[in-house]
């Protein structure tokens, strides 16, 4: 069998359908980043409307919410350096401590905590129960957390809704591209 890959506009909703949103979506849904990519924005927006109003469900997992909070964190610490013409700053040193990094992560977790975890449903990353040999199999072509959600996907029966054209490369995948 091989991959289904839909653009957000040619996939056909059903009721009840679950949805696993790589961190991509959520960033372009829930990251303020300045206008970057309004299109996309746009179509992230219109596709979870799509699928709230079919009852479907929209997953998350730690990794995620991790991987959001991360990428979030170190998109505001790329702009910080930029204002403050300090390109050489370093994260951990430089800007972690600031006041302005302290509000940035309260901005996040009022974003996780009021945002995605209050329509999203969590689920468990089941690391005991994962399938080392497999996620390793998909880690030769994909970073790892992305091996790790491809492994779910396909367990879990999930749609996967991504930015993200690594995850074309495997069988037996749905996709929706936004």
């Amino acid at each position: 069998m091989t991959n289904k890959i839909f653009q957000s506009k040619d996939f056909d909703f059903k009721s009840n359908q679950s949805f696993f949103f790589d961190n991509n979506i959520w960033m372009f849904l829930y990251c303020p980043i300045a206008q970057y990519n309004e299109a996309k924005q746009n179509v992230a927006s219109t596709l979870f409307e799509k699928i709230l109003s079919r009852n479907g469900s929209i997953i998350v997992n730690s990794l995620i919410v991790s991987e959001f909070s991360n990428a979030y964190l170190r998109l505001d610490f790329n702009l910080w350096k930029e204002e403050t013409k300090n390109p050489l700053a370093n994260f951990k040193n430089d800007y972690f401590s600031t006041k302005r990094a302290i509000d940035t992560r309260s901005d996040i977790a009022n974003t996780v905590n009021n945002k995605i975890l209050k329509i999203a449903e969590k689920h468990p990353d089941s690391f005991n129960a994962l399938n080392f040999n497999n996620i390793f199999s998909a880690y030769k072509v994909l970073d790892y957390n992305d091996a790790i959600i491809y492994n779910e996907c396909i367990n879990k029966n999930w749609i996967l809704v991504s930015d993200d054209s690594d995850f074309t490369k495997f069988d037996d995948l749905t996709i929706i591209r936004i």
